[in-house]
């Protein structure tokens, strides 16, 4: 309860803190997604949401998981724990869905009545994928598929993301100079409600990103350093890409935003990547996600690129489920996330039985792709 009571407080506050004429405005945006949340729950939670998603309901599903935390409020929120990922198992062996490979899936799409199936996904190649996921995939002999850009193995990476994490975890008041505004992050709550603001702000726009390397600076932000902290370096990787449960995919060089780039950039992004990890494993990458999979990040450009470097398969992260008629535009295909942390019972239970996509669709298109 004072974790609510704290929220409600910090969102009061953050209302009363600017011009009083933006107030209906950010009370509007704030109602949008509760009730966007609100229905998703409501229909996660009740018969109603099995009846809705009947259309929306793909014999494939993709889910996406980044971090595993023993402690995901420490990490204010950014990834989930393994009784979180554990949960998410027992579900889909409820459902009566296979963990399977993509190769398999690409296997199973082509057969008119496929049993139902599901994929693990990882992003960013972080080591409690290897330390806290694993075990658990290897109790139910779930497969998983790693998206690894190069930038998280060899430290180079703008790890913008973690960077903000640090940031308001270490300190109980952070002005951040792009932004124009200084955070209040004396308790949980409103640290929690800092990293979502400043994600927000950054949305899909690199030179917001890029705008935040002064704040690190001026705060000693090591990102390289949080980069070494969290995620494998190659001879760690190398070992992981050899068990039995794990294909390795690309996720471009930089983890940047595709769309901001101009063809030849996004070209290089995409394919040096491919042939980074190609040549580090010795092996094949045949699959990709894109580090932000939302239609503004990533279209038909985007996919063709995918298609050009080698790609058989390109993974957004547009709410759906998989169908037959994927094949036919296999480098946008969807995902729903399930890795944030605390994922309710109803809004798990939305993603399996497709009510969230039917939800986010406005009861349009089935088959997510562009969209």
């Amino acid at each position: 309860m004072s974790y609510f009571i704290n929220n409600m407080r910090r969102f009061a506050g953050e209302l009363l803190s600017g011009p009083p004429g933006a107030i209906p405005k950010r009370l509007g945006s704030a109602f949008g997604t509760k009730l966007g949340t609100g229905a998703e729950r409501l229909l996660g939670a009740s018969g109603a949401g099995r009846f809705v998603g009947r259309t929306y309901r793909g014999p494939g599903l993709v889910l996406m998981f980044h971090e595993i935390h023993d402690d995901v409020e420490a990490q204010l929120r950014t990834g989930c724990s393994p009784d979180q990922l554990r949960r998410v198992l027992v579900a889909l062996k409820h459902e009566g869905r296979d963990v399977i490979t993509i190769e398999e899936a690409l296997q199973r799409l082509q057969d008119p009545r496929p049993k139902p199936f599901a994929l693990l996904t990882f992003d960013d190649g972080y080591r409690d994928n290897r330390d806290k996921a694993l075990p658990i995939l290897e109790e139910f002999g779930a497969p998983m598929t790693m998206f690894v850009p190069t930038g998280m193995v060899t430290r180079e990476i703008y790890a913008w993301w973690l960077g903000l994490r640090a940031l308001f975890a270490r300190h109980d008041s952070v002005d951040i100079a792009a932004m124009s505004h200084r955070f209040d992050c004396s308790d949980a709550a409103r640290k929690n409600a800092a990293m979502r603001q400043a994600t927000l702000w950054v949305g899909t726009d690199r030179l917001r990103a890029a705008a935040l390397a002064d704040t690190f600076s001026a705060y000693g932000i090591s990102l390289a350093g949080l980069v070494a902290t969290v995620a494998m370096d190659e001879r760690e990787l190398k070992a992981f890409a050899a068990h039995w449960l794990v294909t390795i995919g690309g996720h471009t060089t930089t983890h940047t935003f595709l769309s901001g780039l101009d063809d030849a950039s996004a070209r290089a992004d995409i394919a040096d990547n491919r042939r980074y990890l190609q040549d580090m494993l010795n092996a094949p990458v045949r699959h990709f996600a894109y580090p932000y999979g939302t239609p503004g990040a990533c279209g038909a450009r985007e996919a063709g690129l995918v298609a050009e470097a080698g790609y058989a398969t390109g993974f957004t992260t547009r709410p759906g489920q998989l169908f037959a008629a994927h094949l036919d535009c296999p480098h946008l295909m969807p995902r729903e996330d399930t890795g944030f942390a605390n994922l309710s019972s109803a809004q798990l239970a939305s993603r399996l039985n497709g009510s969230r996509r039917a939800w986010a669709s406005r009861f349009g298109n089935p088959v997510a792709g562009i969209d």
